[in-house]
């Protein structure tokens, strides 16, 4: 070889092996890996690797490992750190993106104990300018606490807000849920859902879009009708046992299929429904908490004192003008 000649070293490669995702590749010296199929050089192949999206998982839970396993792809490096305590650690490693799945800690006063979690907020984008995806359910509190320490400007380009909404513990079902919500920036959102579409394995059959906090009162708006409609079949069930002549279970399966279980009409509030009432004043209709002037609601919740769901719901006693 003439001495003007350079000599181009290649990476020492393993047999072909089984990667994470599935695919065939071989591995060199410092554990860069390389599809065997593709027959470009290793040094071009390094090059491309180096391009991928490196994506940070903050979490130790199932949210935490369905975003793992949904950002496993070929356009991809991940790296998951257990709690946001751990964000130095993330830090060094330089992510590009990072998702914040672990639960936030609620205190005793029902407010979050945030502190840990906008720190780490903070560090991820003001010393590696990080995009953030937030997946642990905020309140609007810490909504605004962030918005403060980041600037609204920075908050807007750099933070997603996309918390879990479905209840199963399934991998498969976190990844592909019939239903989710996504919150953003006017920049941010479009930018996160293309890169929803073209890196992720997530395929939600139906997303909704709003601002971070539209999408904070819709996930807390969600959990708190549940809570809502969990209770009156409790109360439903013992007004059953204590009124007695009927079979409880049977009288739900009756109830399952009627079209009021899914009307949205009652989604509006009923001071708004009740101003078609020309005999309802406007004080009356702000007074009711429910369903206002239904004899049927009356005439249930004055067969049992059960029913104390139903008693704020009518709320008779702020009829007073």
């Amino acid at each position: 070889m003439s001495d003007n000649v350079t000599e181009i070293k290649q990476p020492k490669l393993s047999e072909p092996m089984v990667a994470a995702d599935g695919s065939v590749v071989r591995v060199d010296e410092e554990g860069w890996e390389y599809d065997a199929s593709n027959e470009s050089r290793p040094e071009d192949l390094r090059e491309a690797k180096a391009n991928r999206l490196r994506v940070g998982v903050i979490g130790n839970n199932l949210l935490a490992s369905a975003t793992d396993v949904a950002f496993n792809t070929k356009s991809t490096e991940r790296k998951v750190v257990a709690s946001t305590s751990d964000v130095d650690e993330l830090i060094q490693w330089r992510p590009g993106l990072a998702v914040i799945c672990s639960e936030i800690p609620l205190l005793k006063n029902d407010t979050l104990d945030d502190a840990d979690f906008l720190n780490a907020v903070n560090k991820l984008v003001k010393q590696i300018d990080c995009g953030i995806c937030i997946r642990s359910t905020l309140n609007i509190e810490t909504i605004e606490r962030l918005i403060m320490s980041l600037g609204p400007d920075v908050f807007d380009a750099k933070v997603i807000y996309m918390p879990e909404v479905n209840d199963s513990q399934s991998i498969g079902d976190v990844i592909s849920a019939d239903f989710a919500l996504v919150g953003g920036g006017e920049k941010a959102l479009p930018a996160f859902m293309q890169l929803i579409k073209h890196t992720t394995h997530i395929s939600a059959q139906e997303v909704m879009t709003g601002t971070v906090f539209e999408v904070a009162y819709a996930k807390l708006g969600l959990a708190g009708f549940k809570a809502v409609k969990q209770t009156f079949f409790n109360q439903l069930y013992d007004t059953i046992m204590d009124v007695k002549n009927a079979n409880p279970a049977i009288v739900r399966r009756l109830m399952e299929k009627s079209p009021l279980m899914t009307d949205r009409s009652t989604m509006i509030p009923t001071f708004i429904r009740a101003r078609v009432n020309e005999e309802v004043s406007y004080k009356q209709a702000r007074s009711y908490a429910g369903e206002y002037l239904n004899s049927d609601v009356r005439m249930l919740i004055g067969m049992t004192d059960k029913l104390s769901l139903l008693d704020e719901c009518v709320n008779i006693k702020n009829l007073k003008d």
